[in-house]
């Protein structure tokens, strides 16, 4: 601490001032000399790390030369390296050179004995080797030729080109030969001679006629429906076993050319499809004319439940064809796998112009048509029945509407699921969602509507109290009690009213009267407590009248 700053901290004018003053610089001075201490304790180690810093100094200088030194040796390899590595050029150069020298030569040697060693190919039915020496030809490079015409030769091209033109129309005939036989091994192995000859798609078209051809036979069998009048859906398995036939052939198809010929299985379906579509065609037809799609279901029909089988047919059909189709999409993502994206592209499109404009897609659309139509009178008639015994009953508190119209739902739309048609699908819940709401509404119109009421039942008659009897005028005996019967009684037993019952028959109907005649009212009374009053009788006409019009208007509002 400076000595400026000691006399402004204390107070030096004082003994206690100069007393704290001197203890500060003595602890300072303290200080100072243990920290002298300190580095003269480490004078020798830093007296060593100095010796070494200046040794390695030394050494340093030392790498520093042979560092230049190794420098200078780089730097001539590198000279050197450099100049070898110019003449390892030139000598590639020159090598290269003479190899396309050489194999020109050989390219010339080879475009005189190709034309005739296709000849004699052919003459020997050697077609294999006929078809290696044209594609030798066709994989020389253009430069062989154009030397070949600069000396002044005839152009080798003009011999060759005769040669693979003959080779290929004996390729064609016996393939035709072979196809008429339906000899397989031959047809194999001619085929395979197309891509070598460059006529890949045209060893395609031939093969493809001939699956063609094959897959006629098959689907014209196929066709053949031996119980037209059965409920089992024998159309859609004939549907089923054209389908099959005409992938089984495009799958020979694909396989054939998959390793020669890849992204050509549009061609191989553009002659195969035309069997699939007649054959599809003509089992549809069948199935409308048999299952009398073309008529009103109202009348073809008798009731809803006898169209469930051919809905089933028809979705099954539909299905079976869509599968079809995707089968289609599948194999020409796999025939185009090899190639390019442009390629790729150019092939899956051709398949699926194919697809879109071949006959079975309108005979697919077709069936689908017919199946919605067919579909909706079921559901309709299907709702309407539902309602029709879920109409409100005297007295009844429970209704099996919302079972019966959801049962009904989930049959139609796991049926339109299965047909395969998105557009299907969804036409059939838009029916769905319209048949619910009705349901709903007939629903939510009878829980709003008042309870009917009971018809009343009267009690059972009171007894009638008895007329009092009146005296006779003439003084004879008084009236017995019910001796008219209500006024009409009397008259029937006895004779004038009120003559004691002497009148017809004399004392021997007066002698009755006790007996006979209360007998008689008593039975009449009887009756009438058994039966209801006029007023109170159910009126049983009106009573299904009533009935009769609440269901046509329950009817009348779904």
């Amino acid at each position: 601490m400076s000595l400026s700053l000691l006399l402004e901290k204390y107070d030096v004018s004082t003994d206690e001032g100069l007393q704290k003053a001197l203890n500060d610089i003595e602890k300072e001075e303290a200080e100072v000399d243990e920290a002298l201490s300190g580095v003269l304790s480490r004078a020798c180690s830093l007296e060593g790390r100095l010796r070494a810093a200046s040794q390695a100094y030394t050494k340093l200088n030392d790498v520093k030369t042979d560092s230049q030194i190794a420098a200078d040796m780089v730097e001539k390899t590198a000279g050197l390296a450099r100049d070898v590595s110019a003449k390892v050029r030139q000598l590639d150069l020159a090598r290269s050179r003479v190899a396309e020298c050489q194999r020109r030569v050989h390219d010339l040697i080879d475009l005189q004995l190709c034309s005739a060693g296709v000849e004699a190919a052919i003459k020997a039915h050697d077609y294999e080797t006929g078809a290696g020496h044209v594609s030798r030809f066709l994989s020389m490079d253009p430069g062989s030729v154009a030397a070949a015409r600069a000396r002044g030769a005839p152009d080798p091209r003009d011999a060759m080109t005769r040669a693979a033109n003959t080779l290929r129309e004996h390729l064609v005939r016996k393939f035709e030969e072979a196809a008429r036989k339906e000899d397989e091994p031959s047809i194999e192995r001619l085929f395979k001679l197309f891509p070598q000859i460059g006529r890949a798609e045209e060893g395609v078209d031939l093969l493809a006629k001939y699956l063609a051809t094959q897959a006629e036979a098959v689907i014209r069998r196929a066709c053949i429906v031996s119980d037209a009048r059965s409920e089992a859906a024998v159309y859609a398995d004939a549907v089923t076993r054209v389908v099959e036939a005409g992938g089984a052939a495009l799958e020979r198809a694909r396989r054939a050319a998959a390793a020669a010929a890849p992204g050509l299985l549009h061609r191989a379906l553009l002659a195969i499809q035309p069997a699939v579509c007649s054959g599809i065609r003509r089992i549809t037809g069948e199935l409308v004319a048999a299952r009398r799609l073309t008529q009103d279901p109202a009348r073809g029909l008798s009731s809803p439940l006898s169209a469930e089988p051919v809905l089933a047919e028809l979705a099954l059909t539909h299905s079976r064809i869509s599968l079809y189709f995707s089968f289609l999409r599948r194999k020409a993502e796999v025939d185009a796998a090899p190639l390019k994206d442009a390629e790729k592209k150019a092939s899956k499109d051709a398949v699926e112009k194919i697809i879109a404009e071949c006959d079975l897609m309108r005979t697919a659309q077709e069936i689908l048509g017919y199946y919605l139509a067919l579909e909706r009178y079921f559901l309709e008639e299907s709702v309407n029945k539902a309602l029709k015994l879920a109409t409100p009953q005297v007295g009844a508190t429970t209704s099996s509407l919302v079972d019966d119209v959801f049962f009904i739902a989930r049959k139609v739309i796991r049926r339109a699921v299965s047909a395969g048609s998105v557009d299907g699908a969804c036409c059939v819940l838009n029916e769905v969602s319209a048949q619910v709401e009705r349901g709903a509404a007939a629903l939510r119109r009878w829980l709003r509507a008042p309870p009917h009421e009971p018809l009343a039942l009267a009690g059972p008659a009171a007894p009638r109290e008895p007329r009092r009897a009146r005296p006779r005028p003439g003084g004879g005996a008084p009236a017995v009690p019910g001796a008219h019967g209500g006024g009409r009684g009397g008259r029937r037993v006895g004779g004038a009213p009120g003559d004691g019952g002497a009148g017809r028959g004399g004392r021997a109907g007066a002698a009755r009267v006790g007996a006979g005649q209360t007998g008689v009212v008593r039975g009449r009374a009887g009756r009438r407590r058994g039966r209801l009053p006029r007023r109170a009788r159910p009126r049983a006409g009106r009573t299904r009248r009533r009935a009769r019009a609440q269901a046509a208007g329950l009817g009348a509002a779904s």
